[in-house]
């Protein structure tokens, strides 16, 4: 993907230069067809502008755009980051990443919760829930919150009943992304209404 993006940006003078040229010939060509030649270049890359925040802003995007399965454990990490804090809890990264170590640390309200970003191929298991429990005393935690993109089986599920432990499998995390975009949307709508109110007492007072 990265390269894919170097590629892009390679051409981009080529065709910058390539535009202005053709641009600049019609100019000297007709000045009408000068005219409706920007004016269709104007009017495309509106159009293109659109689409781009269309495809930001969509109700139609969801977590399944997202493609968890093949984010890099960090980035699967750097993901839930938003997710709690949207939640009010201060986020803090651990620096090193170990499988028995915690990847987040939360804190809200004076209650300590540490987090377990898990994203891989099979379902998690007892071992893996007992491992991060572990852990709890380690870090001084009240709370222990285990995360994965996948499920967890019955034996897992047990074993965090037992001890109060929160698991956030695959569908709850897909339902947490949702409705962080759908936050995350509603907030920029309400941000761009406040600029045009704002916008307009401003022509008014001039």
């Amino acid at each position: 993907m990265a390269q894919t993006s170097k590629q892009k940006g390679r051409f981009l003078p080529i065709i910058l230069f390539l535009i202005t040229y053709i641009l600049v010939q019609l100019y000297n060509y007709d000045f009408t067809v000068f005219g409706v030649s920007l004016a269709l270049l104007l009017s495309m890359t509106g159009i293109w502008l659109l689409f781009k925040e269309y495809k930001l802003t969509s109700p139609h995007i969801t977590a399944e755009f997202l493609n968890v399965d093949d984010l890099p454990d960090r980035q699967f990490q750097q993901l839930l980051v938003p997710i709690f804090q949207a939640q009010g809890y201060s986020v803090n990264k651990m620096k090193e990443h170990y499988k028995s170590k915690a990847d987040l640390v939360l804190r809200k309200k004076g209650v300590k919760a540490i987090v377990f970003a898990r994203r891989q191929t099979n379902n998690v298991g007892a071992n893996a829930i007992k491992e991060a429990l572990a852990c709890k005393s380690l870090y001084q935690a009240s709370r222990v919150i285990f995360v994965t993109n996948r499920q967890f089986t019955e034996a897992a599920k047990q074993e965090a009943r037992a001890n109060k432990m929160i698991l956030i499998d695959r569908d709850s995390l897909e339902a947490l992304l949702d409705r962080y975009l759908r936050h995350k949307r509603t907030h920029r709508f309400i941000q761009r209404v406040r600029t045009l109110i704002v916008n307009e007492e401003v022509k008014e007072d001039s």
